[in-house]
Protein backbone atom coordinates (compact mmCIF):
# COMPACT_ATOMS: atom_id res chain seq x y z
CA UNK A 1 0.00 0.00 0.00
CA UNK A 2 1.37 3.39 -0.96
CA UNK A 3 1.64 5.90 1.91
CA UNK A 4 0.89 9.61 1.58
CA UNK A 5 4.03 11.79 1.42
CA UNK A 6 4.46 15.11 3.21
CA UNK A 7 4.44 18.12 0.95
CA UNK A 8 7.91 19.38 0.08
CA UNK A 9 7.22 22.83 1.45
CA UNK A 10 6.30 21.36 4.86
CA UNK A 11 9.53 19.35 5.04
CA UNK A 12 11.52 22.46 4.19
CA UNK A 13 9.78 24.42 6.97
CA UNK A 14 10.52 21.76 9.62
CA UNK A 15 14.20 21.60 8.68
CA UNK A 16 14.51 25.39 8.69
CA UNK A 17 12.96 25.73 12.14
CA UNK A 18 15.21 23.01 13.54
CA UNK A 19 18.35 24.68 12.21
CA UNK A 20 17.18 28.03 13.51
CA UNK A 21 16.73 26.54 16.97
CA UNK A 22 20.28 25.24 16.96
CA UNK A 23 21.61 28.72 16.31
CA UNK A 24 19.16 30.70 18.43
CA UNK A 25 19.83 28.86 21.72
CA UNK A 26 23.59 29.59 21.78
CA UNK A 27 22.85 33.15 20.67
CA UNK A 28 20.49 33.65 23.59
CA UNK A 29 23.08 32.21 25.95
CA UNK A 30 25.78 34.43 24.50
CA UNK A 31 23.59 37.50 24.92
CA UNK A 32 22.99 36.54 28.56
CA UNK A 33 26.71 36.04 29.14
CA UNK A 34 27.74 39.29 27.51
CA UNK A 35 25.27 41.29 29.57
CA UNK A 36 27.97 41.36 32.26
CA UNK A 37 31.40 42.62 31.28
CA UNK A 38 34.60 42.36 33.36
CA UNK A 39 36.43 45.64 32.99
CA UNK A 40 39.54 44.72 35.01
CA UNK A 41 40.66 41.72 37.07
CA UNK A 42 44.01 41.77 38.89
CA UNK A 43 45.93 39.94 41.60
CA UNK A 44 49.08 41.33 43.24
CA UNK A 45 51.34 39.28 45.53
CA UNK A 46 53.17 41.04 48.38
CA UNK A 47 55.28 38.33 50.01
CA UNK A 48 55.14 37.46 52.89
CA UNK A 49 52.11 39.50 53.92
CA UNK A 50 49.23 39.28 51.45
CA UNK A 51 47.74 38.70 48.02
CA UNK A 52 45.40 41.48 46.86
CA UNK A 53 42.62 40.68 44.38
CA UNK A 54 40.66 43.42 42.58
CA UNK A 55 37.69 43.38 40.20
CA UNK A 56 35.79 45.99 38.21
CA UNK A 57 32.70 44.79 36.34
CA UNK A 58 29.47 46.17 34.89
CA UNK A 59 26.11 44.86 33.70
CA UNK A 60 24.08 46.42 30.89
CA UNK A 61 20.92 44.65 32.03
CA UNK A 62 20.57 45.23 35.80
CA UNK A 63 22.39 45.92 39.03
CA UNK A 64 25.15 43.48 39.96
CA UNK A 65 24.01 41.83 43.20
CA UNK A 66 26.45 38.97 43.87
CA UNK A 67 30.19 38.44 43.38
CA UNK A 68 32.37 35.54 44.46
CA UNK A 69 36.15 35.17 44.37
CA UNK A 70 37.42 31.62 43.91
CA UNK A 71 41.13 31.03 44.59
CA UNK A 72 43.56 28.27 45.52
CA UNK A 73 46.97 26.75 44.90
CA UNK A 74 47.17 25.66 41.27
CA UNK A 75 48.91 22.40 42.25
CA UNK A 76 46.05 21.35 44.53
CA UNK A 77 43.25 22.01 42.02
CA UNK A 78 40.88 23.06 44.80
CA UNK A 79 39.38 26.55 45.03
CA UNK A 80 38.21 28.40 48.13
CA UNK A 81 35.06 30.51 47.69
CA UNK A 82 34.82 34.01 49.16
CA UNK A 83 31.50 35.91 49.04
CA UNK A 84 32.19 39.62 48.64
CA UNK A 85 29.87 42.31 49.97
CA UNK A 86 28.23 44.10 47.05
CA UNK A 87 26.28 47.36 47.07
CA UNK A 88 23.88 46.72 44.16
CA UNK A 89 24.70 48.89 41.16
CA UNK A 90 25.38 48.31 37.49
CA UNK A 91 29.11 49.00 37.80
CA UNK A 92 31.04 47.70 40.80
CA UNK A 93 34.65 47.89 42.01
CA UNK A 94 35.61 45.28 44.61
CA UNK A 95 38.77 44.21 46.42
CA UNK A 96 39.71 41.24 48.60
CA UNK A 97 42.93 41.01 50.61
CA UNK A 98 44.15 37.53 51.52
CA UNK A 99 46.27 37.53 54.69
CA UNK A 100 48.97 35.00 53.85
CA UNK A 101 50.26 34.81 57.40
CA UNK A 102 46.89 33.37 58.40
CA UNK A 103 46.22 31.51 55.15
CA UNK A 104 49.85 30.56 54.59
CA UNK A 105 51.49 29.78 51.26
CA UNK A 106 55.24 29.18 50.84
CA UNK A 107 57.25 31.27 48.36
CA UNK A 108 56.85 30.34 44.72
CA UNK A 109 53.31 28.96 45.07
CA UNK A 110 51.21 29.42 41.93
CA UNK A 111 47.74 30.70 42.86
CA UNK A 112 44.82 30.25 40.47
CA UNK A 113 41.75 32.48 40.75
CA UNK A 114 38.52 33.41 38.98
CA UNK A 115 35.38 35.50 39.58
CA UNK A 116 31.69 34.61 39.51
CA UNK A 117 29.28 37.53 38.96
CA UNK A 118 25.46 37.69 38.89
CA UNK A 119 23.06 40.61 38.30
CA UNK A 120 19.48 41.18 39.40
CA UNK A 121 18.15 39.99 36.04
CA UNK A 122 19.70 36.56 36.60
CA UNK A 123 22.59 37.00 34.18
CA UNK A 124 25.77 35.24 35.35
CA UNK A 125 29.36 35.12 34.22
CA UNK A 126 32.35 33.10 35.40
CA UNK A 127 35.74 34.37 34.32
CA UNK A 128 38.46 32.04 33.01
CA UNK A 129 41.10 30.90 35.49
CA UNK A 130 43.99 33.33 35.90
CA UNK A 131 47.22 32.79 37.84
CA UNK A 132 49.50 34.81 40.08
CA UNK A 133 52.89 33.71 41.43
CA UNK A 134 53.40 34.25 45.14
CA UNK A 135 57.10 34.95 44.68
CA UNK A 136 59.49 36.30 47.32
CA UNK A 137 60.66 39.46 45.59
CA UNK A 138 62.81 40.62 48.52
CA UNK A 139 65.90 38.80 47.24
CA UNK A 140 67.71 38.75 43.85
CA UNK A 141 67.17 35.07 43.04
CA UNK A 142 69.32 33.04 40.67
CA UNK A 143 67.90 29.91 39.08
CA UNK A 144 69.14 26.51 37.87
CA UNK A 145 67.14 23.42 36.82
CA UNK A 146 67.68 19.70 36.21
CA UNK A 147 65.55 16.54 36.36
CA UNK A 148 62.31 18.26 37.36
CA UNK A 149 64.05 20.28 40.10
CA UNK A 150 64.50 24.06 40.02
CA UNK A 151 66.88 25.62 42.54
CA UNK A 152 66.50 29.28 43.57
CA UNK A 153 69.29 30.95 45.55
CA UNK A 154 70.80 34.42 45.94
CA UNK A 155 74.04 34.00 47.90
CA UNK A 156 77.32 32.45 46.79
CA UNK A 157 77.15 33.10 43.06
CA UNK A 158 76.92 30.60 40.21
CA UNK A 159 79.44 28.22 41.78
CA UNK A 160 77.27 27.73 44.83
CA UNK A 161 74.28 27.14 42.58
CA UNK A 162 76.17 24.27 40.97
CA UNK A 163 76.83 22.84 44.43
CA UNK A 164 73.14 22.99 45.31
CA UNK A 165 72.00 21.47 42.03
CA UNK A 166 74.63 18.73 42.27
CA UNK A 167 73.36 17.78 45.73
CA UNK A 168 69.83 17.54 44.33
CA UNK A 169 70.84 15.33 41.40
CA UNK A 170 72.84 12.95 43.60
CA UNK A 171 69.92 12.74 46.02
CA UNK A 172 67.55 11.77 43.22
CA UNK A 173 69.98 9.03 42.19
CA UNK A 174 70.09 7.59 45.72
CA UNK A 175 66.34 7.78 46.17
CA UNK A 176 65.73 6.06 42.85
CA UNK A 177 68.09 3.27 43.92
CA UNK A 178 65.98 2.67 47.04
CA UNK A 179 62.44 3.46 45.88
CA UNK A 180 62.77 2.86 42.16
CA UNK A 181 61.10 6.21 41.53
CA UNK A 182 61.94 9.85 40.91
CA UNK A 183 60.02 13.10 40.54
CA UNK A 184 56.96 12.89 38.31
CA UNK A 185 55.98 16.50 39.01
CA UNK A 186 58.28 19.54 39.21
CA UNK A 187 59.69 20.69 42.54
CA UNK A 188 61.04 24.15 43.39
CA UNK A 189 63.71 24.61 46.08
CA UNK A 190 64.24 28.04 47.69
CA UNK A 191 67.59 28.29 49.49
CA UNK A 192 67.95 31.28 51.81
CA UNK A 193 71.43 32.46 52.78
CA UNK A 194 70.70 32.62 56.51
CA UNK A 195 68.34 31.14 59.03
CA UNK A 196 66.83 34.55 59.79
CA UNK A 197 66.08 35.10 56.09
CA UNK A 198 64.44 31.70 55.89
CA UNK A 199 62.39 32.19 59.04
CA UNK A 200 60.95 35.37 57.57
CA UNK A 201 59.48 33.19 54.82
CA UNK A 202 57.93 30.61 57.17
CA UNK A 203 54.53 30.70 58.75
CA UNK A 204 54.36 32.63 62.00
CA UNK A 205 55.09 30.61 65.16
CA UNK A 206 57.09 27.92 63.35
CA UNK A 207 59.31 25.87 65.67
CA UNK A 208 62.72 27.37 66.35
CA UNK A 209 64.87 24.38 65.43
CA UNK A 210 63.46 23.76 61.94
CA UNK A 211 66.14 23.96 59.23
CA UNK A 212 63.91 23.38 56.23
CA UNK A 213 60.39 22.55 55.11
CA UNK A 214 58.99 20.39 52.32
CA UNK A 215 55.49 21.36 51.23
CA UNK A 216 54.79 18.17 49.34
CA UNK A 217 51.25 19.15 48.35
CA UNK A 218 52.63 22.23 46.57
CA UNK A 219 55.98 20.93 45.31
CA UNK A 220 57.94 23.58 47.24
CA UNK A 221 60.99 23.23 49.49
CA UNK A 222 62.36 25.98 51.75
CA UNK A 223 65.78 25.77 53.39
CA UNK A 224 68.61 27.83 54.88
CA UNK A 225 72.19 27.12 53.73
CA UNK A 226 75.03 29.58 54.14
CA UNK A 227 76.85 30.26 50.85
CA UNK A 228 79.63 27.74 50.30
CA UNK A 229 78.41 25.25 52.93
CA UNK A 230 78.65 22.01 50.95
CA UNK A 231 78.08 19.88 54.04
CA UNK A 232 74.70 21.42 54.79
CA UNK A 233 73.77 21.25 51.11
CA UNK A 234 74.44 17.51 51.19
CA UNK A 235 72.28 17.16 54.28
CA UNK A 236 69.27 19.44 53.76
CA UNK A 237 68.55 19.08 50.04
CA UNK A 238 68.47 15.25 49.97
CA UNK A 239 66.37 15.20 53.14
CA UNK A 240 63.67 17.49 51.77
CA UNK A 241 63.74 15.95 48.28
CA UNK A 242 63.10 12.55 49.84
CA UNK A 243 59.81 13.84 51.23
CA UNK A 244 58.82 15.04 47.76
CA UNK A 245 59.72 11.79 45.96
CA UNK A 246 57.98 9.60 48.54
CA UNK A 247 54.88 11.83 48.56
CA UNK A 248 54.56 11.63 44.78
CA UNK A 249 55.13 7.85 44.80
CA UNK A 250 52.54 7.17 47.52
CA UNK A 251 49.99 9.89 46.66
CA UNK A 252 46.43 8.87 47.50
CA UNK A 253 43.43 10.65 49.05
CA UNK A 254 43.73 8.83 52.37
CA UNK A 255 47.39 9.08 53.36
CA UNK A 256 48.95 6.08 55.04
CA UNK A 257 52.74 6.61 55.12
CA UNK A 258 53.88 6.44 58.76
CA UNK A 259 55.93 9.41 59.84
CA UNK A 260 58.80 7.23 61.04
CA UNK A 261 59.16 5.79 57.53
CA UNK A 262 58.94 9.21 55.84
CA UNK A 263 61.44 10.93 58.13
CA UNK A 264 63.66 7.87 58.43
CA UNK A 265 64.02 7.59 54.66
CA UNK A 266 64.74 11.33 54.41
CA UNK A 267 67.56 11.05 56.94
CA UNK A 268 68.88 7.91 55.26
CA UNK A 269 69.08 9.81 51.95
CA UNK A 270 71.32 12.51 53.42
CA UNK A 271 74.97 12.67 52.40
CA UNK A 272 75.81 13.98 55.85
CA UNK A 273 74.37 12.45 58.99
CA UNK A 274 73.16 14.73 61.75
CA UNK A 275 75.78 15.15 64.45
CA UNK A 276 75.05 13.51 67.79
CA UNK A 277 72.07 11.45 66.67
CA UNK A 278 73.82 8.08 67.00
CA UNK A 279 75.01 8.96 70.50
CA UNK A 280 71.53 10.16 71.45
CA UNK A 281 70.03 6.89 70.22
CA UNK A 282 72.54 4.72 72.07
CA UNK A 283 72.06 6.67 75.30
CA UNK A 284 68.28 6.29 75.09
CA UNK A 285 68.64 2.55 74.48
CA UNK A 286 70.91 2.10 77.51
CA UNK A 287 68.56 4.17 79.66
CA UNK A 288 65.48 2.28 78.45
CA UNK A 289 63.90 5.49 77.08
CA UNK A 290 63.27 4.48 73.45
CA UNK A 291 59.91 5.54 72.04
CA UNK A 292 57.60 2.75 70.79
CA UNK A 293 57.64 2.65 66.99
CA UNK A 294 53.86 2.61 66.85
CA UNK A 295 53.81 5.96 68.68
CA UNK A 296 55.87 7.55 65.87
CA UNK A 297 53.42 6.77 63.08
CA UNK A 298 51.33 9.95 63.13
CA UNK A 299 53.43 12.66 64.81
CA UNK A 300 56.60 13.33 66.76
CA UNK A 301 56.65 14.74 70.32
CA UNK A 302 56.68 18.52 70.73
CA UNK A 303 59.51 18.34 73.26
CA UNK A 304 62.79 19.10 71.47
CA UNK A 305 64.80 16.25 73.03
CA UNK A 306 62.06 13.74 72.33
CA UNK A 307 61.64 15.04 68.78
CA UNK A 308 65.36 14.62 68.06
CA UNK A 309 65.25 11.11 69.49
CA UNK A 310 62.27 10.38 67.21
CA UNK A 311 64.32 11.39 64.16
CA UNK A 312 67.26 9.28 65.31
CA UNK A 313 65.05 6.23 65.87
CA UNK A 314 63.31 6.67 62.51
CA UNK A 315 66.57 6.73 60.59
CA UNK A 316 67.86 3.68 62.41
CA UNK A 317 64.68 1.70 61.70
CA UNK A 318 64.72 2.52 57.96
CA UNK A 319 68.43 1.70 57.74
CA UNK A 320 67.69 -1.62 59.45
CA UNK A 321 64.88 -2.34 56.95
CA UNK A 322 67.16 -1.69 53.98
CA UNK A 323 70.09 -3.68 55.37
CA UNK A 324 68.01 -6.58 56.75
CA UNK A 325 65.29 -6.95 54.11
CA UNK A 326 66.74 -5.17 51.04
CA UNK A 327 65.54 -2.35 48.80
CA UNK A 328 63.01 -4.55 46.97
CA UNK A 329 61.08 -5.11 50.18
CA UNK A 330 61.29 -1.43 51.04
CA UNK A 331 59.86 -0.57 47.61
CA UNK A 332 57.01 -3.01 48.13
CA UNK A 333 56.36 -1.47 51.51
CA UNK A 334 56.16 2.03 49.99
CA UNK A 335 53.75 0.77 47.32
CA UNK A 336 51.61 -0.80 50.03
CA UNK A 337 51.46 2.57 51.77
CA UNK A 338 50.39 4.08 48.42
CA UNK A 339 47.21 1.99 48.60
CA UNK A 340 46.45 3.51 52.04
CA UNK A 341 46.93 0.10 53.64
CA UNK A 342 47.18 0.43 57.43
CA UNK A 343 50.75 0.33 58.68
CA UNK A 344 50.46 -2.91 60.61
CA UNK A 345 48.77 -4.67 57.69
CA UNK A 346 51.39 -3.38 55.24
CA UNK A 347 54.26 -4.66 57.40
CA UNK A 348 52.60 -8.04 57.82
CA UNK A 349 51.89 -8.32 54.09
CA UNK A 350 55.40 -7.34 52.95
CA UNK A 351 57.71 -8.38 55.79
CA UNK A 352 55.60 -10.82 57.76
CA UNK A 353 56.19 -8.67 60.84
CA UNK A 354 53.84 -6.56 62.91
CA UNK A 355 54.85 -3.07 64.04
CA UNK A 356 55.67 -4.35 67.52
CA UNK A 357 57.63 -7.33 66.17
CA UNK A 358 59.68 -5.09 63.87
CA UNK A 359 60.29 -2.72 66.77
CA UNK A 360 61.54 -5.53 69.01
CA UNK A 361 63.65 -7.00 66.19
CA UNK A 362 65.34 -3.67 65.55
CA UNK A 363 65.89 -2.91 69.24
CA UNK A 364 67.79 -6.16 69.59
CA UNK A 365 70.57 -4.58 67.48
CA UNK A 366 71.05 -1.73 69.98
CA UNK A 367 73.05 -1.64 73.21
CA UNK A 368 71.06 -3.39 75.96
CA UNK A 369 69.44 -1.32 78.64
CA UNK A 370 71.57 -0.89 81.75
CA UNK A 371 70.52 -3.23 84.58
CA UNK A 372 70.09 -1.15 87.71
CA UNK A 373 70.35 -3.59 90.66
CA UNK A 374 68.68 -2.42 93.86
CA UNK A 375 70.19 -4.07 96.97
CA UNK A 376 67.56 -6.12 98.81
CA UNK A 377 68.03 -5.97 102.63
CA UNK A 378 69.04 -9.41 104.01
CA UNK A 379 67.27 -10.80 107.14
CA UNK A 380 68.97 -9.42 110.25
CA UNK A 381 70.36 -11.96 112.76
CA UNK A 382 69.18 -11.48 116.27
CA UNK A 383 71.89 -11.27 118.99
CA UNK A 384 72.48 -14.57 120.81
CA UNK A 385 71.50 -13.12 124.16
CA UNK A 386 67.95 -12.58 122.85
CA UNK A 387 67.35 -16.32 122.99
CA UNK A 388 69.14 -16.99 126.36
CA UNK A 389 67.03 -18.16 129.32
CA UNK A 390 66.21 -15.51 131.86
CA UNK A 391 68.10 -16.02 135.20
CA UNK A 392 65.96 -17.13 138.16
CA UNK A 393 64.72 -14.40 140.43
CA UNK A 394 66.88 -14.03 143.54
CA UNK A 395 65.06 -14.46 146.90
CA UNK A 396 64.25 -11.28 148.78
CA UNK A 397 66.86 -10.29 151.35
CA UNK A 398 66.27 -8.80 154.74
CA UNK A 399 66.02 -5.40 153.20
CA UNK A 400 63.26 -6.47 150.95
CA UNK A 401 59.75 -5.40 151.90
CA UNK A 402 58.65 -2.74 154.36
CA UNK A 403 59.04 -2.50 158.17
CA UNK A 404 55.29 -2.07 158.32
CA UNK A 405 54.76 -5.59 157.08
CA UNK A 406 57.02 -7.00 159.82
CA UNK A 407 54.87 -5.67 162.80
CA UNK A 408 52.83 -8.18 164.85
CA UNK A 409 49.00 -8.05 164.57
CA UNK A 410 48.38 -6.74 168.16
CA UNK A 411 50.67 -3.77 167.46
CA UNK A 412 48.76 -2.99 164.32
CA UNK A 413 45.41 -3.01 166.22
CA UNK A 414 46.74 -0.81 169.03
CA UNK A 415 48.10 1.69 166.56
CA UNK A 416 44.76 1.81 164.74
CA UNK A 417 42.90 2.51 168.02
CA UNK A 418 45.23 5.35 168.96
CA UNK A 419 44.79 6.92 165.53
CA UNK A 420 40.97 6.76 165.78
CA UNK A 421 40.92 8.34 169.29
CA UNK A 422 43.18 11.16 168.17
CA UNK A 423 41.01 11.83 165.18
CA UNK A 424 37.85 11.94 167.36
CA UNK A 425 39.47 14.41 169.75
CA UNK A 426 40.48 16.67 166.89
CA UNK A 427 36.93 16.72 165.57
CA UNK A 428 35.48 17.65 169.01
CA UNK A 429 37.96 20.49 169.43
CA UNK A 430 37.14 21.87 165.99
CA UNK A 431 33.39 21.80 166.70
CA UNK A 432 33.74 23.60 170.06
CA UNK A 433 35.95 26.29 168.60
CA UNK A 434 33.44 26.84 165.84
CA UNK A 435 30.52 27.21 168.24
CA UNK A 436 32.52 29.62 170.34
CA UNK A 437 33.27 31.69 167.37
CA UNK A 438 29.62 31.82 166.42
CA UNK A 439 28.54 32.78 169.99
CA UNK A 440 26.21 29.87 170.41
CA UNK A 441 27.29 29.25 174.06
CA UNK A 442 26.63 32.93 175.23
CA UNK A 443 23.42 33.81 176.98
CA UNK A 444 20.86 36.22 175.56
CA UNK A 445 20.13 39.62 177.18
Amino acid sequence: MQRDRLPCWLCFLVVTLALAGLFLVPLAQAQGDTAIQVVTSTARAEFPARISFALEAESRAADIVAVQLLYGATRQQVLTVVDLEVAPRQRVSLQHELDTQVFYYPPGTAISYRWWIRDAAGNEVTTPLAEVRYHDERFPWLERSARNVTIYWYGGGEAFGETLLGAAVRALDRLEAVLGAGLEQPVEIYIYASNSDMRSALQANSVEWVGGEAHTELGVIIGAIEPGDRTEAGRLIPHELSHQVLAQLTANPYGGVPLWFDEGLAMYAQEQRDAGYDERLAAAARAGRLIPLEALAASFPADTDQALLSYAQSRAVVAYLIERYGVEQVRELALAFATAMPVNEALLAVLGRSVDALDAEWRATLPPADQVLVATPAPQQAPPERFAEAPPASPAGPEAGSWFTRLPPWALLAGAGVCCSAATLVVIVVVLVGLRFLGVDQGTA
